[in-house]
């Protein structure tokens, strides 16, 4: 018979397998649609194999549960004014402001995994948001062509203008080579790679392989980078043998 300790160990590499089965499967199409909320939960998972996607999914209910709000200014305050989320300032390159759970748990988050957020709660309340990849930050804004309303939810709930939006990269750019563009909507395929590239430069700053073998091994398997990635991910493995 075997001990708890190896049943609970089996039983987590069992788990494991089968969630990076469903992300291989989620990633599987070169620019298919994917689940936001259901990939970040995934990738959650690797980070901390005794997480349930599902539970994480179940958190995103429970937030959505609590929303009044019926229009995209006042859920963005809601979910981002005081007591709500906020942007880590103190300590922006910790792991866990890329991690969904962790995210939920501390109220903490850098702009993109804050984006997610009010994208997954705000799909479940009828309130429909998307990302903007702005080149060296993300932003989200209201999904409708009309009465558009962007929002830096890492600075604050207010809703910003495209005129704010171009400030606000310019400051924190520091480049005079604006373009319209930038505002475009960011898939949410996009958006888990980017959560995965910003995983990857933290745990490669931090030497840290163990978490840089679980991030690269995702990263391997979606087709617009697995090219290269799967390469670098050989050499990381034949390097921590």
């Amino acid at each position: 018979m075997l001990s708890a300790r190896v049943v609970s160990s089996s039983f987590s590499s069992y788990s494991s397998a089968v969630h990076f089965e469903r992300f291989t499967e989620l990633f599987s199409t070169r620019g298919e649609i994917v689940p936001l909320d259901e990939a970040l939960a995934l990738i959650g998972h690797f980070a901390d194999p005794s997480i349930d996607p599902i539970m994480v999914l179940g958190e995103l209910d429970r937030l959505a549960s609590t929303i009044s709000a019926t229009n995209a200014v006042d859920f963005m305050a809601e979910l981002f004014g005081p007591s709500g989320f906020t942007g880590n300032t103190v300590e922006y390159d910790d792991p866990n402001n890329s991690i969904l759970q962790n995210v939920i748990a501390r109220r903490l988050g850098i702009p993109i995994t804050l984006c997610a957020l009010a994208i997954e709660v705000g799909r479940r309340v009828d309130i429909d948001i998307v990302g903007i990849g702005m080149p060296g930050h993300f932003l989200c804004r209201t999904a409708a062509q009309r009465d558009v309303s962007f929002f830096d939810p890492f600075h604050s709930p207010r809703p910003l203008t495209a005129d704010q939006c171009k400030s606000l990269y310019e400051n924190l750019t520091q480049i005079d080579n604006w373009s319209a563009e930038f505002l475009e909507p960011s898939s949410s395929r996009l958006m888990v790679i980017r959560v995965l590239s910003n995983l990857k430069s933290i745990y490669r700053r931090r030497s840290d392989v163990a978490n840089l073998r679980w991030v690269m091994r995702l990263r391997s398997v979606i087709p617009e980078i697995s090219a290269s990635e799967s390469a670098e991910f050989a050499q990381l493995v034949r390097r921590s043998n």
